[in-house]
C-alpha cells in the first residue's frame, strides 16, 4: 500500500467514528447557507487535462451572459449572500471574454463583500493580469499549475509548447509585480509522484521563486475521481493516481447547504465541484427565482438532503471521494466563518425569503 493510500485509510476510519458519534448525539455542523454562493461564469476550458471530467461531460459548454450574471448576483445579495466563488465545475474563468465586465460589476456592488476563483493562468495576457492583481474585492486567487516541465505539462494537459511558454511568461510577470497584488495568492501544483532528482526546468525554478516570496505552493499528487467519471485508465502512462475509492459517508454532504452552484446555463445544482452533468439539479433560474430554489418549499432540494440523511446517495455522490459530512466540524481558514447550525436551524433559515 502506498503512503498516501495508508494515510487516507487512517482518515477514513477516524471520520467514520466521528460521523457515527455525532449522529448519535444528533449534533450537526451545517455551514451558514447564506454566506457564499458559486456562480459558473463559463463551462469552457482551453485545456484537456487527462485527470479531469471536462471531455466526458454532457452539460452545455457555454458562457454566461453579463445580464444573466448581474441578475443572479442581485438575487443572491437580496437573500443575504455577500461572498461569491466563480470557479467553474470544469473550465477556466478566462474563457469568458467578458469576465472583467463581471468582475467590475462585483467590485462596484455595495453589497458584495468578496469573490475568489481558480485559474490555470495560461489565458490572460499581461494587461489582464495587471487588472486582476489590482482588484480590491478579489480576496483569493488560486493558480493551478500542471506538470513540472514542458513534457509533463503537455502530457497532463494535452496542450502544447506555446501554451506552456505562455504560462511561464505569465508567472514571470506576476512575480515581477507581486508588490501590486492585493489578494491572497496561492498555487495549486499538480504533477507526477516522482520528479527526477536534480531536474532543472523553468517551471520548477519559478515555483521556487514564488516559495521564496512567501507564496504557498501546495503540491498534490493524488487526483479526485470526479464522482466516478475518471479512473486510472484515463491517466494510463502518467505517473499519477486517480483515487478509485469513494469516501465513507454518513449523513448529508455539507456542500449541499453552503456550496450550491449556479451553472453557466442557469441550472442550480447541489454540487459545485464534482457533479459535471448536474445530476443533483435542484432548480432552473430561467423558470424560478433563486429564493424559491434555495427554499424549504423546494421539494427537489429538500428531498435530496433527506435522501442523503437516510443513506441514499445518487450515483455521482456514491462514487465521490470529495464528500464532506454534516457530522464533522471543519473550521474555515482565519476563523472568519459564522458558527455552524443544526439541520432544523437550516430549515428555518431556508424558510426565509
Amino acid at each position: 500500500m502506498k503512503l498516501h493510500q495508508f494515510e487516507r485509510t487512517i482518515r477514513e476510519v477516524r471520520n467514520a467514528v466521528l460521523f457515527h458519534l455525532f449522529a448519535l448525539l444528533r449534533k450537526e455542523f451545517i455551514p451558514d447557507p447564506r454566506q457564499s454562493i458559486n456562480i459558473e461564469v463559463t463551462s469552457l476550458c482551453n485545456l484537456k487535462c487527462r485527470f479531469c471530467a471536462y471531455q466526458k461531460k454532457q452539460t452545455p459548454k457555454v458562457r454566461m451572459a453579463n445580464e444573466r450574471f448581474a441578475d443572479y448576483v442581485e438575487q443572491a445579495v437580496r437573500m443575504g449572500f455577500a461572498e461569491f466563488h466563480l470557479t467553474p465545475v470544469t473550465g477556466d474563468v478566462f474563457m469568458d471574454r467578458r469576465l472583467f465586465d463581471k468582475l467590475h460589476f462585483l467590485e462596484n456592488h455595495p453589497k458584495v463583500k468578496s469573490y475568489a476563483f481558480f485559474t490555470n493562468f495560461t489565458i490572460p495576457d499581461r494587461q489582464a493580469i495587471s487588472q486582476l492583481i489590482g482588484l480590491s474585492k478579489l480576496t483569493r486567487l488560486t493558480i493551478s499549475v500542471y506538470g513540472h516541465d514542458l513534457a509533463s505539462f503537455m502530457a497532463i494537459t494535452q496542450s502544447n509548447a506555446k501554451v506552456y511558454e505562455r504560462l511561464l511568461d505569465h508567472l514571470r510577470f506576476l512575480l515581477d509585480n507581486l508588490d501590486q497584488c492585493r489578494c491572497a495568492l496561492e498555487i495549486g501544483w499538480r504533477s507526477y509522484h516522482q520528479i527526477p532528482r536534480g531536474l532543472h526546468s523553468n517551471l520548477l525554478g519559478l515555483l521556487e521563486q514564488f516559495k521564496t516570496c512567501g507564496i504557498k505552493v501546495r503540491r498534490s499528487q493524488v487526483y479526485n475521481n470526479w464522482g466516478g467519471y475518471v479512473s486510472n485508465e484515463d491517466v494510463k502512462g502518467l505517473d499519477i493516481d486517480i483515487n478509485s475509492r469513494a469516501s465513507y459517508k454518513k449523513g448529508a454532504c455539507a456542500m449541499l447547504f453552503n456550496s450550491v452552484m449556479i451553472m453557466a446555463d442557469g441550472t442550480v445544482n447541489g454540487c459545485p465541484c464534482r457533479d459535471v452533468d448536474a445530476s443533483l439539479k435542484i432548480g432552473d433560474l430561467h423558470q424560478q427565482p433563486l429564493a424559491a430554489i434555495l427554499s424549504n418549499g423546494n421539494q427537489a432540494y429538500m428531498r435530496l438532503i433527506e435522501e442523503q440523511q437516510h443513506g441514499r446517495y445518487p450515483l455521482v455522490c456514491k462514487n465521490c471521494d470529495f464528500y464532506k459530512s454534516i457530522y464533522y466540524y471543519r473550521s474555515a481558514p482565519g476563523g472568519q466563518e459564522r458558527p455552524p447550525m443544526s439541520l432544523q436551524r437550516f430549515k428555518d433559515v431556508a424558510a426565509q425569503p
